[in-house]
């Protein structure tokens, strides 16, 4: 079985899954009784999958260019917990999107709260669209979070957003009540096109090759094994090649930048 997800915003990444369903089996191998996972193994999967979506819907609403933003407070208005901070976001969020009605933009967003490292700090990160006209969106930003200082990147699709989407995932669990989820406009995310189909082969190349025009992005390619079934499986990315067949100039400014905010 073989799915294909057309991501970025203009479709110009491809994420294709190998797999074999539970009903078939590998080449080779009888068809087995599913066993009962764990609750390690399902924990595990279940991180893997909400990477995945959230990687999926950064690539489909987002762009190099818009902005991942860090909304600090100042020491003194610190929210109590995390009940206070996350109603202060969405609060936040109501009055940038209406602002932004009145000029007929629809306010697409990903958020999520954060505890620091460092003395517990709560702040938010928040994923937004680079909107200059006829509204700047980061004039907006600073406008309506009257609680401190913002932090700024700009975003670049190193890795397809793999290392920003797990680390949204990683701040969800940081909620000592176990309820921080993150927050994402609603009605006007596009979610992925995914088309499944069966393949004829029996097996896949262990090293995928890149169809005409893109390439295989680098750390994307996963071969692993289904811890149910047993039968193994196959991920990978594909991007659509520059104009000018350069692929990542910006890598380490980029990287720089995410680094300073990620510590």
């Amino acid at each position: 079985m073989k799915k294909t997800y057309n991501l970025g915003k203009h479709k110009e990444i491809i994420e294709v899954h190998n797999f074999y369903p539970g009903n078939y089996g590998a080449p080779g191998k009888s068809r087995e009784k599913k066993e009962k996972a764990s609750p390690e193994v399902i924990k595990k999967q279940n991180h893997a999958n909400r990477v995945r979506k959230i990687q999926r819907l950064i690539l489909g609403n987002f762009k190099s260019g818009d902005w991942h933003i860090v909304l600090k407070y100042k020491k003194d208005q610190r929210p109590d917990d995390f009940k206070e901070a996350k109603e202060q976001l969405s609060t936040f969020f109501k009055k940038v999107r209406l602002e932004l009605k009145k000029y007929s933009i629809s306010f697409k967003y990903i958020g999520v709260t954060e505890m620091g490292k460092k003395g517990g700090a709560l702040h938010h990160h928040i994923i937004v669209e680079n909107i200059t006209d006829p509204v700047n969106m980061l004039k907006l930003i600073r406008k309506h979070w009257i609680y401190g200082h913002i932090a700024l990147t700009d975003l670049y699709e190193e890795g397809a957003y793999q290392r920003l989407a797990e680390y949204i995932v990683k701040a969800e669990t940081k909620d000592p009540e176990g309820k921080s989820s993150y927050k994402r406009s609603r009605g006007n995310l596009i979610e992925p096109e995914v088309e499944s189909k069966i393949m004829l082969r029996k097996s896949w190349p262990k090293e995928p090759k890149a169809k005409k025009g893109y390439y295989i992005i680098a750390d994307s390619v996963v071969l692993g094994e289904n811890p149910v079934t047993g039968y193994p499986y196959q991920r990978y990315m594909m991007q659509k090649l520059p104009s000018t067949g350069a692929v990542g100039r910006e890598e380490e400014e980029w990287r720089r930048n995410v680094e300073s905010i990620f510590t």
